[in-house]
């Protein structure tokens, strides 16, 4: 929950017209107890009626050094109190304050999620991993490496 929560930003993949995807930055508005990420967005958004039509959705987050994918399905509410408990001065930008009408939020239940951290220790050994395969030849493909800077959830 630590490593999703250090996250301000997600690519958000959703299933566009004729099921191509379509990915586009959102702000992580709140990550929820039950790891649940709440994106705002306006009701009449193409990804509105993107998670309305097809609710399997990913969100995609980096930052130096780690990385999340967090797959799973979406659900769109409208309820303005949650949306005032979670507003945020930058989102005024996008929205006329915290009760525009416009404004809904999405929510992604994650079911799977996968990471990779190279921070600290693991940055070093995947380094040094890193090094040895090139020096060798080895296929760096062929070593799953540590647990801890690499795993797959299902959740």
């Amino acid at each position: 929950m630590e490593l999703l929560r250090s996250f301000d930003f997600a690519m958000l993949v959703s299933h566009g017209p004729n099921e191509q995807l379509h990915a586009r930055p959102m702000a992580v508005a709140e990550t929820g107890e039950d790891g649940s990420l709440w994106f705002l967005t306006g009701i009449d958004t193409a990804k509105t009626f993107e998670v309305a039509r097809r609710p399997e959705i990913i969100a995609v987050m980096q930052s130096a050094s780690s990385y999340l994918s967090v797959m799973g399905a979406a659900e769109i509410f409208s309820d303005r109190e949650h949306i005032r408990r979670i507003w945020k001065e930058s989102f005024r930008v996008w929205f006329d304050g915290k009760d525009d009408p416009n404004i809904v939020l999405i929510r992604l239940r994650p079911i799977s999620a996968e990471y990779w951290n190279s921070t600290g220790l693991q940055g070093l050994k995947f380094a040094l991993r890193y090094a040895k395969a090139y020096v060798t030849g080895h296929d760096l493909r062929d070593d799953e490496g540590d647990v801890r800077a690499h795993a797959r959830l299902q959740l």
